[in-house]
Order: structure tokens, then C-alpha cells, then sequence
């Protein structure tokens, strides 16, 4: 069956991805919280540290909040973005980021600001939404993109070194202050 033949001859090397997480404490050994196995459910810190260590093992860093448990940073080893990290960006852009462009995010693609082979990472602080024109046009000669991680300002540079600006729009008005009623 391993080699899809039905024979039941074959190497065995068969992927499997199988998601496994741990608290780098647990991993250091500084404690025996259980980890968690995506489908599985809970498993001892023991069993954690053996999948970690094997020897076909691939590791994802994943950065979290402390406090909320959210991830804040998928590091470098994915380029492509996981759907809620994707949605995210689409729906806070709303459109190509370039300006006087007004195609919709959803049709456009989404373009690492500092190039990912040159050790850009995955974020919602490091992707943009340009549709395919921009995207295309933004690795020709002459052009330059810079996005503040701040505030996701980008600032696109002509060959003619022409400067413009774009930031995303607020989902909403911000809420104004209310006035502090004794």
C-alpha cells in the first residue's frame, strides 16, 4: 500500500505532517506541562520531547502573546501564509496598496515587503496586498517598496524617484473620547 499500488511493497517514505504544541519551557525541561497534538488532544511532555528530537522532525517557530496565547509570528520558515493570517491582511487592506489602485484584495496577491529569501518573514507587518500589475512592477528596475512595520505605511519609489505614500483605512471611525460625566 506505501508505494499506492496496493502491493504492500515500498520504501516507507511516506510525509506526514503532524502538529505538535509545546511550550519551549516544557521543551527545555524547566517544566512537565503537556503538550498538544492537533486531533489528538493532550499529550505528556515526554512524548512531546521524543517527537521534537526525532530524526526526521522539521521545526516551525511560532512566536506567541504571552498573555492571550494568540501567535504574533509565524517566523521564516513559511512562505506562504495561513489563512487567517491571509484573511487578516486582505480584510486591513482592503484594496491593492498601491495608490489609485482600487482592485480588491481578495483578487489580489499578497507580496512580502522585505523579500522572504532574503530572510523577510511572514506577518501581518511584513504583507501587503497588491494585485498582479503592482506586484509585477514592484520588482523592476528602479522601483523600491518600504513598509513601516509600525503602522504598515508603504512608501513606493519611482525610478524617477517620485515618492507616494499609503497606509491602510481605518475598518471604522475611531471612537472619540467620551467626556467624563461625574
Amino acid at each position: 500500500l506505501r508505494d499506492g499500488t496496493g502491493t504492500g511493497t515500498g520504501s516507507g517514505n511516506v510525509r506526514a505532517e503532524v502538529f505538535v504544541y509545546i511550550a519551549a519551557t516544557t521543551l527545555l525541561r524547566l517544566d512537565d506541562e503537556p503538550a498538544e497534538m492537533t486531533g489528538h488532544g493532550y499529550i505528556p511532555a515526554w512524548l512531546a520531547r521524543q517527537i521534537a528530537t526525532g530524526p526526521n522532525t522539521t521545526w516551525r517557530r511560532i512566536l506567541t502573546d504571552p498573555m492571550t496565547g494568540h501567535p504574533i509570528d509565524l517566523g521564516r520558515t513559511r512562505y506562504r501564509p495561513p489563512a487567517a493570517l491571509d484573511e487578516f491582511v486582505r480584510i486591513r487592506d482592503r484594496e491593492c496598496r498601491t495608490p489609485g489602485c482600487y482592485r480588491p484584495s481578495q483578487s489580489c496577491e499578497l507580496d512580502h515587503s522585505h523579500d522572504w529569501r532574503k530572510h523577510g518573514t511572514t506577518t501581518e507587518k511584513r504583507l501587503i496586498s497588491l494585485c498582479k500589475t503592482h506586484h509585477r512592477l514592484k520588482d523592476q528596475p528602479g522601483w523600491h517598496h518600504t513598509v513601516n512595520p509600525g503602522d504598515n505605511t508603504l512608501t513606493i519609489t519611482t525610478p524617477t524617484g517620485q515618492r507616494h505614500t499609503t497606509r491602510p483605512r481605518p475598518l471604522h471611525k475611531p471612537l472619540r473620547p467620551r467626556p467624563n460625566v461625574n
